[in-house]
C-alpha cells in the first residue's frame, strides 16, 4: 500500500481534526485507513515530481494509506453495508459534527472506499469533523446514512453512548503526540482549541434522544 499526504495546504486545526477524529474512529472499531503523523523533508518536496507536491510544506503532516482495488462508495451498494456499520458511521459522524458524509442518487462526497471483491468499507477523510458551523437538520437530510435513524436498538445506542462517554473523559490521551507546532501554545493562540472539541464530545449525554432507538 502507498502512502500519501494530507499536510499544511489545510489549515492546521483540519490535521488535528483529521487525526483525532481517525484516532477515535479507530478505538471505536471502525474500519480506518491506517494513519500517523508523518514527517516530510524538505529535500522530498525540492526533488519529488509528484504532481500536487508545491502545495505541501516540510514539517509534520497527516498521512494515510492508500486503499488498493477501491471505490468510492456507489448509491447501489449503501445497502451492502452491514448494519451495525451503517448505525456506527451515522452515530460516530453526528457525534464528531462531521457532515462530510453525503451520498444520493447522483453521487455525492460520501468519504467511504468500497472494494467490490470482498465487499470491503474503509472510512476516511475527517478533516471536516469538529464543524463548529455543524447544522444538525442538514445533517439527517444528506448524510448516506440517515435512513438508519430511528432504526437503531436502544440497547446498541446505550452501547455506543458509553463507548463515547468513556473516550470522551479520556480526551488528554488521544491527543498526546501532536506536533507540537500544531497545537496551542502559551505564546500563541494556535488554531485547535481543545474546550471547544471537549464541548463537542461532550454531547454524547444526547445520543439516546436524539436518535430515538427502537426496543429490543
Amino acid at each position: 500500500m502507498t502512502t500519501v499526504f494530507g499536510s499544511k495546504f489545510k489549515v492546521v486545526a483540519s490535521l488535528l481534526y483529521e487525526l483525532l477524529a481517525a484516532r477515535l474512529a479507530n478505538a471505536l472499531g471502525l474500519p480506518v485507513a491506517g494513519h500517523e503523523v508523518l514527517d516530510v523533508p524538505s529535500v522530498l518536496l525540492e526533488f519529488c515530481a509528484v504532481p500536487g507536491i508545491r502545495d505541501l510544506s516540510a514539517g509534520s503532516a497527516f498521512g494515510s494509506l492508500h486503499v488498493n482495488d477501491a471505490v468510492s462508495l456507489p448509491p447501489v451498494e449503501v445497502a451492502a453495508v452491514p448494519e451495525e456499520l451503517r448505525w456506527k458511521i451515522l452515530l460516530f459522524d453526528w457525534w464528531v459534527q462531521n457532515e462530510d458524509r453525503i451520498l444520493g442518487e447522483t453521487g455525492g462526497n460520501v468519504n467511504l472506499l468500497w472494494k467490490p471483491a470482498g465487499q470491503q468499507v474503509t472510512v476516511i477523510d475527517h478533516n471536516n469533523a469538529f464543524d463548529g458551523t455543524f447544522d444538525e437538520a442538514a445533517f439527517f437530510r444528506n448524510h448516506v446514512f440517515a435512513e438508519e435513524r430511528g432504526r437503531i436498538p436502544s440497547v446498541f445506542l446505550l452501547e455506543q453512548k458509553q463507548a463515547f462517554g468513556n473516550m470522551a473523559n479520556h480526551f488528554d490521551e488521544w491527543i498526546q503526540g501532536f506536533p507540537d507546532e500544531w497545537m496551542e501554545q502559551d505564546d500563541r493562540p494556535g488554531d485547535f482549541n481543545s474546550r471547544f472539541v471537549r464541548e463537542i464530545l461532550s454531547r454524547f449525554d444526547r445520543l439516546p434522544d436524539v436518535f430515538g432507538g427502537q426496543a429490543t
